[in-house]
């Protein structure tokens, strides 16, 4: 049935009372954004200092992908390095022979981020020496406990002990850096120096520990895996080797590192950690887990990035392998502190010198460490130490 003409009229009608509605809201809408607006600039200054106060808050509190906690450390060590704007009062500092030593408390920085970073120095156990060449004692045998009776006397329990060797080497880096650079610089000079020092340290540690062979290239250290190859020329003699079902990784299965997991200890498996490249895990063990239905979506969206493996913490070291080769032992499961030693006999220290480049205008920078690396807990042919690990076939 066609509308009346009132009809018509009265439905206009709405939509023109409709249309004023929203024209009177879009204004009211505009009203309130300007007043938001003009309440926002006038506190945009006050605004921009509370966020920076809170940002620098963060930063000294909980420092995220910069080496030094704030701008104050980063300006001191990069001035005390190239010593572009100030010089330490007298008593602050010591100087000899042109050269400055690093403060305590940047000094103590850097130690700490050592500890932080370094795959093998924050697993193992750290020991302070007090001389060049030290016998530190190694325990064997714990104590037997006996159960005496009434008014009987205890059987004498003697723990038993060997003896580590621990000769110092001394690591030392020397670098160069020209003169001119503007004071804009000086934090970001402090940040790359102090970055790269520590991080330069604690790849040749790591590489020592892991696969250090002896030789010069690795100052005469040896690392796990040349120990624990040294037990015995064949392979399958190794009590703390557990040899995968072929040499490529293609054909390592779950059950090669679960067979290794039985290989280790009872009294080393609550601190045991995996030790392997980033590569070798995710090309070879989470592969393995997914396709046993354990590697689930979560792997993908959670922020954590710590990783397990059969209940295992997993830790990423660059020194482990990551391309497949014959007898190659690919997987480290240990608890480091009972099985391999750091001698410290002098902590990372870095000096600067105005004198060592004098000629060419350039500043010299030194890092120097003395330490000894020893993995000791290697086990024998018939039994595994706290250090066990998964070798590839032999062919």
């Amino acid at each position: 049935m066609p509308l009346t003409a009132i009809e018509k009229e009265n439905i206009a009608e709405g939509f023109r009372a409709a249309g004023d509605r929203l024209t009177s809201f879009e204004q009211k809408l505009k009203e309130t954004r300007e007043m938001f607006g003009k309440f926002f600039n006038e506190s945009n200054s006050r605004q921009r200092q509370l966020l920076s106060r809170f940002g620098a808050s963060l930063r000294e509190e909980a420092p995220t992908n910069r080496f030094w906690p704030n701008d104050d450390m980063a300006r001191e060590f990069g001035e005390l390095m190239l010593m572009a704007a100030k010089r330490k009062a007298a008593g602050e500092g010591v100087t000899y022979e042109g050269g400055y030593l690093v403060p305590t408390q940047l000094a103590d920085w850097i130690v700490d981020r050592m500890g932080s970073w370094g795959k093998f120095r924050r697993n193992t156990l750290v020991v302070p020496l007090e001389s060049d060449k030290m016998l530190v004692p190694r325990v064997q045998t714990d104590m037997t406990i006996y159960c005496p009776g009434e008014g009987k006397s205890i059987d004498e329990s003697d723990m038993t002990f060997d003896q580590i060797a621990l000769v110092m080497k001394k690591l030392a880096a020397l670098a160069k850096v020209s003169s001119e650079l503007e004071e804009d610089s000086v934090i970001a000079i402090g940040e790359i120096l102090g970055l790269s020092f520590t991080r330069s340290m604690l790849r040749v540690e790591d590489l020592i520990a892991f696969v250090g062979d002896g030789t010069s290239t690795y100052f005469g250290m040896t690392g796990i895996v040349h120990a624990l190859r040294a037990v015995d020329e064949t392979i399958g003699n190794i009590a703390g080797l557990e040899v995968a079902s072929g040499n490529a990784y293609a054909e390592i299965v779950l059950g090669d590192f679960t067979d290794t997991i039985a290989r280790l200890p009872d009294d080393a498996d609550d601190g045991a950690k995996w030790y392997v490249n980033r590569r070798f895990y995710y090309s070879v063990m989470h592969p393995l887990a997914v396709a046993a239905g354990v590697g689930t979506f979560l792997d993908i969206i959670s922020p954590n990035r710590q990783r397990f493996f059969f209940g295992y913490p997993v830790e990423f070291t660059a020194a482990m392998p990551y391309v497949e080769g014959n007898s190659q032992i690919c997987a480290i499961l240990s608890d480091l502190r009972l099985g391999s030693y750091l001698g410290e006999r002098k902590k990372m220290t870095i000096d600067r010198s105005d004198q060592v480049y004098f000629a060419n205008d350039q500043i010299g920078f030194r890092a120097i460490e003395r330490i000894d690396i020893n993995a000791y807990g290697v086990g024998d042919t018939s039994e595994a130490g706290p250090i066990v690990g998964l070798i590839t076939a032999a062919s």
